[in-house]
């Protein structure tokens, strides 16, 4: 039989680090959510530009507005977008680990200094008490949440093409 200080220690351990393991135990679960859902989310994300971009080059074609727009994969973690006028935009897309960052420069007119004002928009990967998988927007007054690749494409193309 163990010896009583034993057994009171280790009911000591129980009461008071049973809500830090189940807190552990609760991030584990979403660190696997993310690590399962995170890529796919990127993948199609990126996809969803591609379309989105090849469409407002169709919808643009022979208007004074037309301009090349350029939609690069650079690597499966990172894309790149640039248009040359009307508005003008250099933008990188990149996503590591729990995260997608948007670092961009944009401006009405035709293409500026690539370095001045760039600005960046983190999304970060969550998962709900429920399991429900989302991008939530960081580091903003009004954060906004996304739950599918297409809203987040939608909302990165309006943030890079309107003035």
């Amino acid at each position: 039989m163990a010896k009583e200080w034993i057994a009171n220690l280790a009911q000591d351990i129980k009461q008071k680090n049973h809500d830090a393991a189940e807190d552990y135990g609760r991030q584990q679960h979403k660190t696997g959510i993310i690590a399962n859902l995170g890529m796919p989310f990127f993948t199609t994300l990126v996809s969803c530009l591609e379309e989105d971009v090849a469409e407002i080059r169709r919808e643009l074609q022979g208007d004074l507005t037309s301009a090349d727009t350029t939609f690069q994969i650079v690597n499966i973690n990172a894309a790149k977008l640039t248009r040359d006028r009307f508005p003008w935009f250099d933008a990188h897309l990149i996503h590591h680990d729990n995260n997608i960052v948007l670092e961009y420069a944009k401006d009405r007119g035709i293409a500026g200094d690539l370095n001045l004002d760039r600005k960046m928009v983190h999304f970060t990967f969550e998962v709900a008490a429920d399991d429900a998988f989302s991008v939530q927007q960081s580091f903003s007054e009004t954060p906004r949440s996304f739950q599918s690749p297409e809203e987040l494409s939608r909302y990165i193309v309006e943030l890079l093409f309107q003035p």
